[in-house]
Parts: C-alpha cells; structure tokens; sequence
C-alpha cells in the first residue's frame, strides 16, 4: 500500500500572495466576478510504502527551517493511505484529486476544534457575511512536473464561488490554468501539473 504524508503550511495573518492573487482575478479574468475568495497554503508531500518507507520525515521537515517558521505559519500533518503514485510522474491537468485527500490529521498546531482542519488552516476562503451563504468551493493542488527529489512541494489554493455559479468545476479551471492575458492565472500548465476537488457548497 502506498502512503502520502503531506505537511501542509498556511500563513497566520493576511496572506499577501492569496490577497493580490485574487485582487488580479476579480478584475481581469473572464469569470473573475464569480470569485468571493481565495486562500493558499504550501504543501511539502512524500510517498512511502509500509514496508519500505521514505527517508524523509514530516518531523524533519517541521525542524530544518526551510518549510516551516513557528513565528509565521500554523500547519497540518495529514496521512493518506492507497494514495496512489507520485504525482509528479503524471500529467495532471486538472485531473481529481485522490479520494479522501489530503488524509486523515497526525499533527497540527492549530487548536483542538471539531470543525475540518484543512479549513480552518486556510482560515476559510470564504467571506463570513450573508452573500456567501452557499457558495462553491474547489481546492486545486498545482505543483512542478517532472520533480525527482524525495519531497514534491507545491501550493495548494482554495477558490471560492459565489452562489448559484453554473458548474463551479468548470469555472474554477478556467480562472486557475493561464492560457491568455484573461484566461487563468495560478498554474502554467508548461511547468506545473494540477488536480482538483469536485466542487462543494459551504455555507457561511
């Protein structure tokens, strides 16, 4: 069986990356008007079988200081198990996500809730007023391909869709795969491979 640990990082105050991101698609992509939010995180992911595992940690990734800072980050060890082959040997283009991903929480700073960790890690994307009441949202992993060392690393964005948006999914692609100066903007689908979840509502 095949197990995918990822660690995931999020910024905790106001991340400005997510912040212009979604200023650009709002006002400059087709579709952009449909985006209520945008939130990103980092991910540092490895595969490991149970009778050989990988020779990366997440502990060691938490203490060698180039994925994580205490002083700026919260962050999430999740577990996968039958998660599939690396990512980076496939040509993701928008391809799902594997089921159940990210896994189930080993760790995390953040604390003790009964609410989904991956939600409040990216402090939820959507805004907490009564026009977000049931919007969509879709979490799209983007990540190099072709990557060879032990540990891909990536950045996974959550976008969220105002209500009553006609096939989400679809939209989504569109504002994330950049094809032209109004088509996409968070992958370049030269360099990088994507997956995505199948579109959810969240209510505020």
């Amino acid at each position: 069986m095949i197990i995918q640990r990822t660690l995931m990082t999020c910024h905790k105050g106001v991340d400005l990356h997510a912040a212009t991101a979604e200023r650009v698609m709002r006002r400059r992509l087709e579709g952009g008007e449909r985006l209520v939010g945008l939130a990103r995180a980092e991910f540092h992911t490895f595969w490991q079988t149970e009778d050989a595992p990988a020779p990366e940690t997440v502990e060691r990734l938490l203490t060698v200081g180039r994925f994580y800072n205490p002083n700026k980050h919260h962050f999430a060890h999740f577990v996968l198990s039958g998660a599939g082959e690396p990512w980076a040997a496939i040509p993701a283009r928008g391809d799902p996500l594997p089921g159940g991903w990210p896994g189930e929480v080993a760790a995390t700073d953040l604390p003790a809730g009964d609410d989904d960790v991956l939600d409040r890690l990216l402090g939820g994307a959507i805004p907490a007023d009564a026009n977000a009441g049931g919007a969509s949202v879709v979490d799209v992993c983007a990540f190099p391909l072709g990557e060879t060392s032990a540990v891909l690393s990536g950045v996974l964005w959550r976008l969220a869709l105002a209500p009553g948006t006609a096939e989400p999914a679809a939209v989504a692609g569109r504002l994330v795969e950049a094809k032209s100066a109004r088509e996409g903007l968070l992958v370049n689908p030269h360099m990088q491979g994507w997956l995505a979840s199948p579109a959810r509502s969240r209510r505020a």
